[in-house]
């Protein structure tokens, strides 16, 4: 019996939810007390997801008047692959996190506003932003305004500075935690393995060979990254500090699949299923080091910068921010994008991966990134 068999067998009242069946939606979002009195989904359009189903549903009135939401319902296994588990309740953590920013106006004035959740069915009721775009083309050639770079950065200060010293409330997204470790902190300094194994949406990290067939001499500098003392060691500290609870409240998967161009220009950040209590420097150097892989210009990852972190001599007091750590889990991010599970589809460029992948050795090993520097 697969995963999803079981849990429906368990679960018989949860309505396991696809955009392909307005219906259904239909009937759960009513007995949920979701819908007006006269009003009802007429279509569902999917917005895509790897881990969760996530849903457009449109809503009308028998009236005439209508409206648009997104529907998300996050379930103990991988959306795009029923075989590999994702850790159950994980929906609690996602709740808990709209919770927090709803108390910094300055953060959520980034994000889509949490109207409704039921946790009986592990649904979300989100705002919905029609007409934006995910920001994964900036891999593919696209680019970043400073402007909008500027807001992400801004974002991510406002969530350290409206959240940090609070009292912390109870680790909902640990397992997300636990996941989002192996995902970066393991599966990229292992050999292949098979689908399924625990990594949760990044998958079997590829062999040498694949790297090498993605840029010559891309395994060879994976295998000697992996043999390197001082960088599997200052992995490993890193890793152990990421799993403590940290002083801020963070999103967890800060990159360009969760950031969406809204049509007025913009920036929505979404999806915080691994948000959580950790180092807000976790969140920069993700983010920063997305800005890196996606080749963006020195200016853009400046206005960035200078919106998250203010510039280089603040005063610790007002900047709180550690820029060596900052270094360091961007590092880490660009390796795990790079020999990682987490592939992106990055330009071809010769010497670009391989280069990039020194560049992060540097940052990891000694907490230094020259775009930090500048």
């Amino acid at each position: 019996m697969s995963r999803r068999a079981e849990f429906e067998a368990e679960h018989p009242e949860v309505h396991v939810l696809s955009a392909d069946q307005a219906g259904r939606v239909d009937l759960v979002m009513g007995a949920v007390g979701w819908l007006g009195e006269e009003e009802q989904v007429t279509t569902c359009a999917s917005l895509g997801g790897e881990s969760s189903t996530v849903m457009r549903v449109e809503l009308q009135e028998l009236r005439g008047g209508w409206r648009t939401a997104v529907l998300k319902q996050s379930l103990p296994w991988l959306r795009r692959d029923e075989s590999v588990a994702m850790p159950a309740g994980r929906w609690h953590g996602e709740r808990a996190f709209y919770a927090e920013v709803a108390r910094v106006p300055e953060a959520a004035a980034h994000m889509p506003r949490l109207m409704a959740a039921n946790e009986a069915r592990s649904l979300l009721l989100l705002e919905d932003f029609r007409g934006a775009s995910n920001l994964g083309s900036l891999y593919q050639g696209g680019s970043l305004a400073d402007e909008a770079a500027q807001a992400l950065g801004a974002f991510l200060r406002a969530l350290r500075l409206g959240t940090r010293g609070k009292e912390q409330p109870d680790p909902a997204n640990a397992r997300m935690k636990a996941l989002n470790h192996r995902m970066l902190f393991e599966a990229p300094f292992r050999s292949a393995r098979a689908a399924g194994d625990g990594f949760g949406p990044d998958g079997s990290a590829p062999d040498d060979a694949a790297l090498d067939a993605t840029e010559p001499g891309l395994g060879e500098a994976a295998a000697a990254l992996r043999s390197d003392r001082a960088f599997t060691e200052a992995v490993s500290e890193l890793g152990s500090r990421f799993l403590a609870v940290g002083a801020s409240l963070v999103h967890g998967a800060f990159h360009p699949a969760n950031w969406l161009l809204v049509p007025d220009g913009g920036v929505r950040v979404v999806d915080p299923q691994y948000g959580g209590w950790g180092d807000a420097e976790f969140d920069t150097g993700t983010g920063l080091a997305h800005l890196l892989l996606a080749r963006q210009p020195e200016e853009v990852a400046a206005a960035f910068l200078s919106a998250a972190v203010g510039p280089e001599d603040a005063e610790e007091v007002e900047s709180g921010v550690d820029r060596p750590l900052v270094a360091r889990y961007a590092g880490v991010e660009i390796v795990r994008r790079l020999i990682g599970g987490g592939q992106l589809p990055l330009e071809a460029e010769a010497g670009f991966r391989c280069g990039l992948l020194e560049t992060a050795r540097t940052a990891v090993v000694s907490g230094r990134l020259e775009v930090l520097e500048t």
